[in-house]
């Protein structure tokens, strides 16, 4: 009497490990391998894939269908500017979307005053909001204060 369990029957996929050992799938729908030592390794993930010429290419060089159990977890391919720094997902997205938008209440914006005509109906050539001074550009009175000017209104102005 045999001892152990019975031989499952299994069929060799076209698929292989990191190793390059044959993956095969058993009756069930299982996935299992071969170790060097010839134990079974359950649950491989596939690397290579084999073409009916026999040659084996990587996964990322073909357009296999790898089923969902043995499929790796990311077939990642190697990035065309290795070597430079990433970018942030921030900076991606704003470079993507361009430039936005100042945030909060807008800036009050300068009222030009052209030739001493000032507001609104100066800058389109209205009628001056104020007369002009008469004594414009002459120098003001003294700066003396009241009590002592009308104490001696000779006294020294400054």
């Amino acid at each position: 009497m045999p001892r152990g369990r019975p031989a499952v029957p299994k069929s060799a996929t076209k698929f292989l490990n990191s190793k390059r050992r044959v993956i095969y799938m058993t009756a069930d729908g299982k996935y299992l391998a071969k170790s060097n030592k010839g134990a079974t390794v359950y649950n491989p993930k596939a690397k290579f894939v084999k073409s009916p010429g026999g040659t084996e290419r990587s996964l990322m060089n073909s357009q296999a269908r790898v089923p969902t159990a043995i499929r790796p977890k990311m077939m990642r391919k190697v990035r065309s500017n290795k070597g430079q720094a990433r970018m942030k997902a921030g900076q991606v997205y704003r470079k993507a979307i361009g430039p936005t938008r100042p945030v909060g209440r807008p800036r009050k914006a300068m009222m030009a005053s052209p030739m001493g005509n000032m507001g609104i109906a100066g800058l389109f050539g209205g009628k001056p909001v104020r007369k002009a001074r008469k004594n414009a550009g002459m120098k003001r009175g003294p700066r003396v204060p009241k009590k002592m000017l009308a104490a001696n209104p000779f006294a020294k102005l400054y």
